[in-house]
């Protein structure tokens, strides 16, 4: 009978020394980024794997207050080790950290912080001053259309009044700036007396301008712009509308 205790208590402190109380490390190398693909913004969240051979899980936080305090936002399964979040908030800094969690329950310490600021400037911008015209700027090439139109109405309804086409070619924004250059062609309608001076005639002047350099920018979330060298047309404001090209809200 006392040798069976002896056994019993051999095998509980062996049961002891084998219950793991060690937490896994913290995970490394979090980055993330801003976008929005498919249609819907989102931040992609990335991280590599700490030095431990039983993770369990992954715990996302995500603070809304400049990191002053931190939410749990979601839980992903090893060997998972990416996650995007698209309950955002546009133009809003948003702080990111991560933990693991072993088989055991262990909790491990928190990795380094991130911030990410919600903003590119993909999706459909509004041309000011022009009813229900927009600007697409394309989420993957962060290019304008192969050809974009703005047409500058004006009635005509006295001899010399004129009413001016801007045609844009392509742009392609710098990815570090979002700001680009290229050439505006600008063709016009004049109204005019016919030849045989007993009506009035709308003549189109095609190719008979030099072309405009100008500069599209976008850097700036409140508000963007397109300007002209010469300076002998106005600047062309412009303002995001949160909305894919398609039209669709890209925000829940």
């Amino acid at each position: 009978m006392q040798r069976i205790a002896y056994i019993s208590f051999y095998l509980l402190l062996i049961s002891c020394d084998l219950i793991d109380e060690d937490p896994p490390g913290a995970p490394f190398g979090l980055k993330g980024y801003f976008t929005m693909t498919n249609d819907q913004a989102r931040i992609h969240l990335s991280w590599e794997k700490p030095p431990s051979d039983d993770i369990d899980e992954y715990h996302i936080f995500r603070s809304m207050d400049q990191g002053m305090s931190f939410e749990i936002l979601d839980k992903v399964s090893y060997p998972v080790h990416d996650y995007e979040d698209t309950s955002i908030v546009w133009l809003e800094n948003i702080y990111y950290k991560i933990r693991a969690i072993d088989r055991s329950t262990n909790v491990g310490n928190f990795s380094d912080s991130i911030f990410i600021f919600c903003y590119k400037p993909s999706g459909n911008w509004e041309v000011q001053d022009h009813d229900s015209l927009f600007l697409c700027i394309d989420p993957t090439s962060y290019s304008t259309p192969e050809m974009f139109r703005l047409v500058l109405d004006q009635p005509l309804v006295a001899i010399g009044d004129t009413a001016g086409i801007m045609d844009f070619p392509e742009m392609i924004l710098d990815t570090n700036y979002w700001i680009s250059t290229g050439w505006m062609y600008y063709t016009y309608s004049v109204l005019e007396v016919s030849e045989d001076s007993t009506s009035y005639d709308t003549v189109t002047y095609a190719n008979t301008v030099a072309p405009e350099y100008c500069t599209i920018v976008l850097s700036d979330p409140e508000g963007g712009s397109i300007t002209f060298d010469s300076e002998n047309y106005d600047t062309i404001v412009l303002k995001h509308t949160q909305t894919a090209c398609n039209g669709d809200s890209l925000f829940p």
